[in-house]
């Protein structure tokens, strides 16, 4: 519905909101008149009943003339004359005792309340508010309004006047003066409307139009367009200031142009000169770069032959004199653990004892695994479908621990040349941390994208791979050694401290890298960057 207005014409809106404004002025005079004229009426009818009530009251000045049914009935035909809109009239007389009915005396007018055994209900509540009483709440159906006024002798109710008074023709007359004033109205305000449209369009919708066109062709590049003043108000003024501005962006085009050229003949000459005398150092510098880099990557693999020579020989020693008596343990304890005779506690010592027999063979295991790391079995391999699959293993986890996942997966990145059960190990050690770095819950989120690297040789293409969490960080001290062997921020018994030293050594194994930024209570970022063909071989 809001989309709509906004594509709406101003005009439209303009008349759309007089519209409403002159209906909202009609319906609420409506309104007002009808509750006056209402008022009107039942206040004009109030006092013609009142009237009728009081003279009945001061002509009865005893009981012997209440009762006189001849003189009361006279009196009463005699108001009737009057009164052209009193339909009927009856004289009550009520019995000294309060429990009976009130009787009767006379009556003027087609009615046939003295023949009834019960007076209505009005002329009963009149002894008891002791004041005079008129319903006007038939008053829509029946054009009619009641009246019970008390007859008061020294002090005493003796009785009651009851009168029905009729409110048809003033009714249908007020009718008639409400629709002609709806009419009145209807006319008024459609002629507001129409006039007030005519003017916003003559002095507002045609101005502001020419203007657009002349400001649309202004930005197709018609320096020519101009706008015919017509008027000296705002418009006019507006439109002078269009034409004043399309002027100066002509002349300052010219001059802009002209200095473009004596820039770019200058710029020309000098690039010559700078490309010339640049040439040879950019020669020397990309020399120098590789030669660098070849150096810096043969320091880096002398030192991880030697790191993984030193922890492959101590991984073998402790495999060789520990492996064993662990597996017999966890053999012994197994059939221990078969006892039906055992107690609750004796197994659930065993089973504690088993946990960290199984944990010291994995720290084993993996030392293993990052000493004696396999070259990557490389295959063309979808880097998206490769991290969905992992975080689809992950998702009862995310369920459990009211982690959100967001996943923005890129399709242009290609394919990479990789060992996919590898690459499957380092997204499932990052997922694995990063639901450790949020026990109260979080947001993990994944994003894959294409990534240029203008510094590699031939602008090699890579892809960039993101896992952020909002867990609680990591300082800088523990920043400088996450990916050292066996170091963990983990308490003792939920990791080695080799997942993210397996990780990096698997990433570039591909000719990756793996870097993490990180605050303490902000998240951690971990962002791998691999390229397409598959880096060093």
């Amino acid at each position: 519905m809001l989309n709509r207005w906004h594509r709406l014409s101003l005009q439209v809106k303009m008349t759309l909101i007089i519209i409403f404004i002159v209906g909202v002025s009609a319906v609420t005079t409506e309104w007002l008149e009808a509750r006056s004229i209402r008022h009107t009426v039942e206040d004009n009818v109030r006092g013609a009943a009142l009237a009728v009530g009081h003279s009945v009251d001061l002509n009865v000045t005893s009981l012997a003339q209440l009762s006189n049914r001849e003189a009361r009935t006279k009196e009463l035909e005699k108001i009737l004359l009057t009164l052209p809109d009193l339909l009927n009239i009856v004289l009550y007389e009520f019995p000294p005792e309060s429990g009976k009915n009130p009787v009767p005396i006379a009556s003027a007018g087609p009615t046939e309340l003295p023949l009834q055994e019960r007076a209505p209900d009005l002329v009963q509540r009149v002894r008891e508010e002791q004041q005079p009483l008129i319903d006007y709440a038939d008053r829509q159906n029946t054009h009619r309004v009641f009246l019970a006024a008390p007859i008061v002798l020294r002090h005493a109710i003796v009785g009651a006047t009851y009168a029905e008074f009729s409110t048809l023709q003033m009714d249908e007359a007020l009718e008639s003066l409400q629709q002609a004033s709806r009419t009145r109205r209807l006319l008024t305000g459609a002629a507001i409307v129409i006039a007030i449209n005519l003017f916003l369009y003559f002095k507002v919708h045609r101005p502001v139009k020419r203007l657009l066109t002349a400001v649309e062709s202004v930005s197709k590049g018609t320096m020519t367009s101009a706008v015919p003043v017509e008027e000296h108000d705002e418009l006019g003024e507006l439109a002078g200031t269009f034409n004043d501005m399309v002027k100066k962006i002509l002349e300052t085009t010219h001059d802009n142009a002209q200095l473009t050229e004596s820039l770019q003949a200058m710029n020309e000459s000098l690039q010559v000169k700078v490309s010339e005398a640049t040439a040879e150092v950019l020669q020397k510098n990309r020399t120098l770069a590789h030669t660098n880099e070849l150096l810096s990557a043969a320091q880096r693999d002398a030192a991880r032959a030697q790191r993984l020579s030193a922890i492959g020989h101590m991984a073998a020693t402790v495999a060789h004199k520990i492996g064993t008596p662990l597996t017999a343990l966890s053999g012994h304890i197994q059939l221990l653990a078969e006892d039906p005779t055992l107690s609750a506690e004796s197994r659930q010592r065993l089973e504690t004892v088993e946990a960290q027999i199984e944990r010291t063979s994995k720290i084993i295991q993996d030392m293993l695994m990052y000493a004696r790391r396999p070259e990557p079995i490389r295959s063309p391999l979808d880097l998206n479908a490769c991290i969905a699959e992992c975080l689809a293993l992950f998702g009862p986890e995310f369920e459990r621990r009211k982690i959100a996942l967001v996943a923005e997966w890129s399709r242009e990145i290609e394919k990479v040349d990789a060992d996919v059960q590898q690459l499957q190990e380092v997204c499932n050690n990052l997922i694995e941390n990063a639901l450790d770095a949020m026990p109260a819950g979080g947001t993990l989120t994944v994003r894959t994208s294409p990534h240029a690297e203008p510094e590699q040789p031939h602008h090699r293409t890579s892809i960039k791979v993101e896992f952020a969490d909002t867990g609680y960080g990591i300082d800088a001290e523990q920043m400088a050694q996450i990916f050292q062997p066996f170091f963990t921020t983990k308490n003792a018994r939920r990791g080695t401290g080799l997942g993210l030293a397996i990780a990096l050594e698997t990433v570039r194994a591909h000719g990756g890298q793996i870097k993490v930024d990180s605050q303490p209570g902000s998240g951690s970022r971990f962002t791998i960057v691999l390229p397409t063909n598959g880096g060093a071989r």
